[in-house]
């Protein structure tokens, strides 16, 4: 008797898991696909039906942090929310664990019809989740039928594409489907097939910039980027290729091949007697979360041993802000191999001293839109005091990115600014062409105002650290 009970849960069971999702109660992929065809067949005549696509972007973190059992829990809270808040009718459903499905008719040229899915977002903005107060990060999409499209199929896709894109420029409104958007990701996938056959062919190559003591002048070192040409396209953009790349395991090969081909280099200018202090790379966030991205460093490291030259990896601001756990676990295993770590572009995202002092760094790169035109801006300078007080406050180097006026470098200079770099000095260029910039450096360094010699030069006053950074560091939008 017992058994034919089981016998009869299971079969229950399994026939409730073939239309419903099990942890949520939604509608699984298929059942939702068929009832919204029928929807879509049934539909009022002039009706519309829109398809809202919502990815629960940061479930994956949920997990790191409570398991499978949180991430479902906030996955059911999520669930629930939506049936509060959405009409009587409408289909609700979840595909691959992150993303859920809203229809519901509305039409696209309705004035209200963006509050009204923008309402059903904005109440996933607080929920609770195992007794805790969790913020989900969400991207969300919208596509319309028969509007945007007459194909169930493609009404899928558009929604899809619109939630890729509110994710990929991490905006918290509901971003309605273009049909630029399938441009887009068409010439995405065309650039990623172009690439993979660009890594494979040697099309990519590195350029050098120099970093300049602005004390003395000196050569500090120089900075490795990453170009590619094309032989139809010609020269791809690093800003075209790094977010293709970065949605692709390619960024994990574009750094090997970087870092591969920057350490083959300093070995070649060591054999020719030309010795740099230190070679900074370039390490995406996508590379820094690879959970093997230390060993790999050091691997490749161990082929091409460069002396006394140190290597370091330059790291956005953002990947601090949004994981500092994540940011200082990865700092520390590179630090125990010796990489020395620079945080890029300072200034762009909102990183205050409470954050910084507890990271392992060595660097701080002052991001070029506080640089730009700080002659002239009485304000930018004070700010720029203030980052150098906090550096050193930290024990940490301060680079300015981006010197392109003889202004900008005295300022830099005379509030203590530690090393620059830009194209007042030298624009990026192949090895040959930096080999020829070492040569006439020391004639050139003259014509800036550095001494002839290693003599320093007098910083105006800076302010305490007490009266310049009591407050946080506010984010800089740079146009």
């Amino acid at each position: 008797m017992g058994s034919d009970v089981e016998n009869d849960i299971s079969r229950e069971i399994f026939s409730y898991s073939q239309r419903f999702d099990i942890q949520t109660g939604l509608l699984n992929h298929q059942a939702f696909q068929d009832e919204l065809a029928a929807t879509l067949r049934n539909r009022a005549t002039g009706s519309e039906i829109a398809l809202l696509w919502i990815d629960l972007v940061n479930l994956r973190r949920e997990f790191s942090l409570w398991g499978w059992a949180g991430a479902e829990a906030l996955a059911r809270r999520v669930a629930e929310t939506l049936r509060s808040v959405v009409e009587a009718g409408a289909l609700l459903g979840r595909i691959g664990g992150r993303s859920f499905l809203v229809a519901i008719e509305v039409s696209k040229r309705d004035k209200q019809a963006g509050l009204r899915l923008q309402n059903v977002v904005d109440a996933l903005a607080s929920v609770r989740s195992r007794g805790l107060e969790t913020r989900p990060q969400v991207a969300a999409g919208v596509a319309f039928y028969p509007v945007d499209t007459e194909s169930p199929e493609d009404l899928f896709r558009f929604a899809s594409l619109a939630a890729h894109r509110a994710s990929y420029v991490k905006t918290k409104a509901v971003v309605a489907f273009d049909p630029g958007m399938n441009t887009l990701v068409q010439r995405d996938h065309s650039l990623e097939v172009e690439m993979r056959k660009g890594l494979d062919q040697n099309q990519f190559s590195l350029v050098y910039q120099p970093k300049i003591d602005l004390a003395s002048g000196d050569v500090l070192g120089a900075e490795a980027l990453i170009r590619w040409k094309h032989p139809q396209l010609g020269n791809v953009t690093p800003g075209e290729f790094i977010p293709v790349a970065e949605r692709s395991d390619l960024i994990h090969r574009i750094f090997d091949i970087g870092l591969h081909e920057a350490l083959e280099q300093m070995q070649r200018w060591r054999m020719a007697g030309i010795e740099l202090p230190a070679i900074a790379v370039n390490a995406s966030a996508a590379n820094v979360r690879s959970d093997d991205f230390a060993r790999s460093v050091g691997t490749i490291m161990g082929q091409l041993p460069i002396g006394s030259t140190e290597l370091e990896l330059e790291m956005t601001e953002s990947l601090a802000f949004e994981d500092e756990e994540l940011f200082t676990s990865r700092m520390r295993q590179l630090k125990a191999i010796g990489v020395r770590i620079a945080i890029d572009d300072f200034g762009t995202r909102y990183t205050g001293f409470n954050v910084l002092k507890h990271l392992p760094l060595d660097t701080m790169k002052i991001d070029q839109c506080f640089i730009r035109g700080i002659d002239r801006s009485p304000g930018m300078r004070s700010l720029c005091q203030t980052i150098v007080a906090m550096a050193r406050q930290l024990n940490l180097q301060t680079v300015a990115e981006g010197i392109e006026e003889q202004g900008e470098l005295d300022v830099m200079r005379e509030i203590g600014c530690d090393g620059g770099q830009g194209y007042l000095f030298q624009r990026p260029v192949p090895a040959d062409a930096f080999e020829e910039f070492l040569r006439n450096w020391p004639r050139r360094k003259l014509e800036f105002g550095f001494p002839k010699g290693r003599i320093g030069v007098e910083h105006e006053p800076v302010c305490t650290f007490a009266e310049t950074v009591t407050r946080v560091i506010q984010p800089v939008a740079c146009l």
